[in-house]
């Protein structure tokens, strides 16, 4: 990885925002990722630390040297006046495309989903930050009462930190099939290290909050089932990472379900 300042322009980014026929993948809140050529460009708007940008692509590329399967950072450079991290283009299709395909193979597909998941907890890394530290953070900046945020921040201290690698955001269009069959896992961005239940609590709730609870309630029992881990163990990290998930602008959508999870303190 390595910081650079250009001038140049990649192809396909014009003066301003994108628009959708410049490539654009993903469009979000001050946030622009589009296909460049055989890379991935990140653009980021001015809502965003620099400091921030720059742990971003640190942190993905500390996920990469752990030997993992990894969509690597190239470069973190300055278009214009944003700031932008370039990745390589992984070809292939997206595990969510592949299970929306094949529906009758779901549980095949989800027993991959875990084993991919459960190869990322055997990974740890001495230079990164700690999941229940940012979760920390989130909690003080949801839209929770305070006395909620207080149970939520006391719960929290009360769990196990753990040292495995979490990827923050593991759901299936972040897995990658090659043509050959491997998986690539992308967007490190929310990477920590934590309790791995924590993480399998997160994919949970992104599979809920996408609208495939069917594909969450068999996810859980999978994950459960690899990691040897009981239900309840899984279920107390529930209402503390929808309370961090409610503290994002883009959780607007999903707001009062956030709101209820991250309420029921005592989950049962």
């Amino acid at each position: 990885m390595k910081k650079t300042v250009t001038k140049k322009e990649p192809a396909k980014v014009k003066r301003g925002r994108p628009r959708k026929q410049d490539g654009v993948l993903l469009e979000r809140t001050d946030k622009v990722i589009l296909r460049d050529k055989n890379t991935v460009l990140k653009i980021f708007g001015p809502s965003y630390k620099v400091s921030l940008i720059l742990n971003e692509a640190m942190n993905e590329a500390r996920a990469a040297e752990t030997g993992l399967p990894v969509a690597k950072v190239i470069e973190v450079m300055k278009l214009r006046d944003h700031w932008c991290i370039r990745r390589e283009w992984v070809e292939g299709e997206t595990l969510a495309d592949v299970m929306a395909k094949d529906r009758k193979n779901l549980v095949k597909y989800l027993r991959e989903f875990v084993a991919i998941q459960c190869e990322i907890f055997k990974k740890t890394s001495d230079r990164m930050g700690n999941l229940a530290d940012k979760l920390d953070k989130q909690i003080s900046a949801s839209p929770l009462p305070k006395e909620t945020r207080y149970d939520l921040h006391m719960k929290l201290q009360s769990f196990p930190r753990g040292k495995a690698l979490c990827h923050g955001d593991f759901n299936p269009t972040n897995v990658i099939i090659t043509p050959s069959g491997e998986w690539r896992v992308i967007d490190w961005s929310h990477v920590r290290l934590g309790d791995p239940l924590a993480d399998v609590a997160r994919s949970y709730l992104l599979f809920w909050l996408s609208g495939h609870v069917a594909a969450a309630e068999k996810y859980l029992a999978l994950a459960c089932e690899a990691l040897k881990a009981k239900l309840p163990d899984v279920q107390k990290w529930l209402p503390v990472v929808a309370a961090a998930e409610s503290a994002k602008a883009q959780s607007a959508k999903n707001h009062e379900l956030l709101l209820h999870w991250a309420s029921v303190v005592d989950y049962e």
